[in-house]
């Protein structure tokens, strides 16, 4: 009798898992539920997730990552020291109770996946849902864009504070993300698709290791966390804030959210996040014109401030060491796997689709 009891959480457990499994196929066989259950059941999942995890001032993903490694460190001692231990003769510790944890815990993970963030990457698009014809994008279009971009930057760049070198200063971390996370929740009052509430974003501890692999933030679906890289340049650092907010409102593509968070920092009516949403995008946009018409590029990027060629030129320089690190080769091939797993066929290629978002984007605000 004592076992069954013992054994009945396991049974309720795997009953449950099971339901998620079935969640995670319903997701993907219908864009309908898919996009029902992000809006409502995913959201409050988040929602609570992220309430939680907003009590602590540090990344709760992060603490929570690093103490599974550990675990998993203090588990290949366990057995190096039972196989030692019995090598001698001698009575070693039971292994199974130890062992089980892993599994539960990756299965819980995966369970909580589901829950909160797996129904995101079947939703319908956001060109869907903003109405934009990413396929009709034509040259002008493109070029309108560019100039845009340009705009937002000149004047923007106008007012905000620089030092001796002409670089931007930002304001300090927690100004900044109290500022994006008021802008993500502005344009999901504008967007019913874009959940309206969030949390403030968390810094990692790890930052400058995660330089390494050329990851600037990371979004923690099973603590609700949008956490950033503050390594980075601070341009870049805020761009992430928004980008991974996009994230942990419900919106799970990479090109989307890095749309989106060029949207949602140039909708803002602080120069300083219209500047870092404008100049996030522009150099995607320099590339893209520059195949298409090299001279008419040249002509409209004649007059961009030189504050962000300035900031440019900065993260060039901060970038070096970590161009070609072996950590930025593993992470990449790690998130490809992944963004393909998720129905992303292009995996990190996604990240560049945002130049016929934005164009589309441009164009349909034409005034």
């Amino acid at each position: 009798m004592k076992a069954k009891i013992r054994r009945l959480p396991l049974v309720i457990f795997g009953i449950f898992s099971l339901f998620c499994l079935i969640l995670l196929f319903s997701f993907r066989v219908s864009t309908a539920f898919a996009e029902w259950f992000s809006l409502y059941p995913a959201r409050f999942v988040r929602l609570f997730l992220g309430a939680i995890s907003s009590v602590f001032p540090f990344s709760l993903f992060e603490i929570l990552i690093a103490l599974f490694i550990f675990y998993l460190l203090f588990l290949l001692f366990l057995i190096f020291f039972c196989l030692t231990r019995r090598k001698k003769g001698k009575k070693a510790p039971r292994l199974f109770a130890f062992l089980m944890v892993v599994p539960i815990v990756l299965v819980s993970v995966l369970d909580l996946f589901v829950l909160s963030f797996a129904s995101s990457y079947h939703r319908e698009s956001t060109s869907s849902h903003m109405a934009l014809a990413t396929d009709q994008i034509e040259k002008e279009d493109l070029f309108f864009a560019l100039e845009s971009l340009v705009e937002i930057v000149n004047i923007s760049a106008q007012d905000i504070e620089k030092n001796e070198k002409g670089e931007s200063i930002p304001p300090d971390f927690d100004t900044v993300r109290e500022k994006v996370n008021e802008a993500a929740s502005l344009f999901g009052k504008r967007n019913s698709f874009y959940q309206n509430k969030g949390y403030l974003g968390k810094t990692f501890l790890s930052s400058p290791f995660l330089t390494y692999t050329h990851l600037s933030g990371v979004f923690g679906f099973f603590t609700g966390e949008a956490n950033v890289n503050t390594n980075y340049p601070h341009f870049i650092v805020t761009a992430s804030l928004a980008h991974e907010s996009a994230h942990a409102r419900g919106i799970a593509p990479e090109n989307e959210c890095n749309f989106l968070s060029m949207v949602i920092l140039i909708e803002s009516e602080d120069a300083y996040l219209r500047y870092c949403g404008a100049s996030y995008l522009l150099d995607d946009f320099i590339s893209a014109c520059k195949k298409t018409d090299k001279e008419k590029t040249t002509s409209v990027l004649q007059n961009l401030d030189p504050t962000f060629y300035r900031d440019m030129a900065y993260y060039s320089a901060f970038f070096e060491p970590y161009r070609d690190s072996f950590s930025s080769k593993v992470a990449n091939t790690a998130n490809t796997n992944y963004l393909k797993a998720m129905g992303q066929k292009d995996g990190v290629l996604s990240y560049s689709r945002i130049v016929e978002l934005t164009a589309a984007y441009f164009q349909k605000n034409k005034t």
